[in-house]
């Protein structure tokens, strides 16, 4: 190689030539820093300390997180020596401390060479550093292209920038696999073209991706319609390099060797949607009619005015006291319920007073409970809510997370939701979308944002809706941030995060997400057809009186055990009174 023939100091005693370079590189975009990265056997390049930036050298031996350490805001000197061994330390050098940080400008010195080789555009191609220039023979410069048919572009400073964002990757393909969860990715058979095709507002904002910088979707495998893959395991394909990109979102995490996570793409709450409380039947009406304080109301009546009753007649018919109508006074039962009856000093004038005010009592309290009955029959109330995590461990539905969820949870138990931790039921993603399919009123599921308004448009129409969320009922109190995940130093990292800003500031992403469940009703994905048909008003039946016919039979069976306890009392004190007849 020829470029070690070079004299390396003149080289460095001359970098006044270099210096309009940076500049008009600083000019096209501020850098922070520089970072000069020199092998060991080439000597020290002097004369750099002249530059109005910070500089950081190293050679070959470089090996720490940069990201973690200064601003990403960077520039890359390198300066070749010509020595593929040498060239290719300083590459890899490059390579494990510039982790994550792809869209740094990387600056090569190679004054030896007249136009750059393939060799070392396919080295920067194969390493993800796509923002390349090359100082060539008389200070030319050639900007790499990367995946073009052409590897090298020469350009003049004066009339273009040196290094440009990439707008065009000539169709490079992206290996990657859809989820397959609504509404992130729907895939489908076109009826009248018997293709498969995809929807889906993560799929629409990847589609816009790939158009805008020309790549191109590759399957890792043929796409099977309805194949549902959980969040986890294309997360770990997407790390462990299976696929480049997942059509899917996961929840965000910091770069790290294993992988980076796009810029949040959207914010969602996480619920744990429970059954509705429904209408209860007509039976039930008539146990809500006798609550707990119209039986106080009706008990502290009766007492009073049976005990007006009882005392009437001693006090003003000097008759002996019946301490039986303490207990149970028919008449006063009547009186209160708004029917005929006579009090014991009926002919006086305290009882007939009395007897008004009981007959005013008893036509009120008739009426406000046959209103209120009719009422209730007309319009039935509904059984309590399941509204936080307490009502939900008590009450008998059982809860469903998918089996990929476990993953996020493992740092939740410390949140309410650990009251219900030893009642949750991990089902794998196709059992367990085809259990909340299924509106069965005796499962709790959880969902994000998302997935609830699928559900929500489908009991859209529905005259009782089958779930519901509460505000109490979050897995979490903040916000669920998703994101896209990539491979470690991915190159779709920059152009990703650019296209989720403008998106989100656009408001596209909630537009995708509608747009998204009108073609999901129209497809005929989501059904609105009310699966449990609701008759507001219909004949009564024996089982409408449920509660009133068990009364009744419990009141007859009472009648009569007191029944059987007078003939034996009435039966022992006969026989002790004839006893006590015979002589002795």
């Amino acid at each position: 190689m020829l470029p070690i023939l070079v004299p390396v100091l003149l080289l460095f005693n001359e970098t006044s030539w270099i210096n309009p370079i940076l500049t008009s590189i600083y000019k096209d975009r501020h850098h922070e820093t520089v970072l000069l990265l020199q092998h060991s056997q080439h000597g020290n390049a002097s004369g750099l300390e002249r530059f109005p930036w910070p500089v950081f050298s190293f050679n070959e031996q470089m090996d720490f997180y940069v990201r973690g350490k200064y601003n990403s805001e960077m520039l890359v000197l390198i300066w070749q020596t010509g020595n593929s061994d040498w060239d290719l330390d300083l590459w890899q050098a490059l390579d494990r401390s510039l982790l994550n940080m792809r869209k740094v400008r990387v600056l090569l010195l190679r004054k030896w060479e007249k136009i750059p080789t393939a060799d070392v555009a396919a080295t920067a191609e194969h390493l993800l550093f796509l923002h390349v220039a090359v100082i060539g023979q008389g200070n030319r410069i050639y900007r790499l292209q990367p995946y073009a048919p052409q590897s090298w572009l020469q350009v003049d400073p004066i009339e273009s920038p040196i290094f440009i964002k990439i707008r065009n990757y000539f169709g490079r393909y992206i290996v990657t696999l859809p989820d397959q969860f609504p509404p992130r990715s729907i895939v489908y058979r076109n009826p009248k073209t018997d293709e498969i095709q995809m929807t889906g507002y993560v799929y629409k904002f990847l589609l816009e991706f790939i158009r805008i910088y020309n790549f191109t979707f590759r399957w890792q495998r043929p796409i099977v319609q309805g194949e549902r893959m959980n969040l986890i395991l294309l997360r770990n394909m997407t790390l462990n390099g299976t696929i480049n990109l997942a059509i899917s979102l996961c929840g965000f995490e910091t770069p790290s060797e294993l992988g980076v996570f796009s810029d949040v793409y959207d914010m969602e709450e996480w619920y744990i949607m429970v059954p509705r409380a429904q209408e209860i039947s007509i039976a039930d009406v008539y146990v809500v009619m006798v609550s707990g304080n119209f039986l106080i109301v009706l008990i502290i009546f009766y007492f009073i005015f049976t005990i007006l009753d009882t005392c009437f007649g001693p006090l003003l018919l000097k008759e002996r006291v019946d301490w039986s109508n303490l207990m149970l006074n028919e008449r006063m039962i009547s009186g209160i319920m708004g029917q005929s009856f006579n009090m014991s000093a009926r002919n006086t004038i305290s009882s007939k007073v009395t007897n008004a005010t009981l007959f005013l009592l008893g036509l009120v309290l008739s009426t406000l409970y046959a209103a209120h009955l009719k009422t209730l029959l007309t319009k039935r109330p509904t059984s309590q809510q399941i509204s936080n995590f307490k009502q939900l461990r008590d009450s008998p539905v059982t809860v469903f997370f998918e089996e990929a969820e476990r993953f996020y949870l493992k740092h939740a138990w410390d949140r309410p939701i650990r009251y219900i931790k030893d009642q949750l039921n991990f089902r794998e993603t196709i059992e367990y979308n085809a259990l909340r399919m299924g509106l069965n009123r005796s499962n709790a599921f959880s969902a994000l944002t998302s997935e609830w308004m699928i559900v929500a448009k489908r009991q859209e129409l529905f005259k009782q809706p089958i779930f519901t969320v509460q505000p109490e009922l979050r897995v979490i109190q903040t916000s669920v941030l998703l994101s896209l995940v990539m491979q470690s130093n991915s190159i779709y990292e920059d152009h990703i995060n650019d296209l989720i800003h403008r998106v989100q500031s656009a408001g596209i992403v909630e537009y995708w997400k509608h747009q998204t469940l009108r073609e999901m009703i129209t497809m005929g994905m989501i059904s609105q057809k009310d699966p449990f048909p609701y008759v507001a008003f219909r004949e009564f039946k024996v089982g409408d009186l449920f509660w009133i016919w068990l009364l009744w039979v419990s009141f007859l069976f009472m009648s009569f055990v007191i029944f059987l306890c007078e003939l034996l009392v009435d039966c022992f004190i006969s026989k002790t009174l004839i006893r006590n007849k015979r002589p002795h």
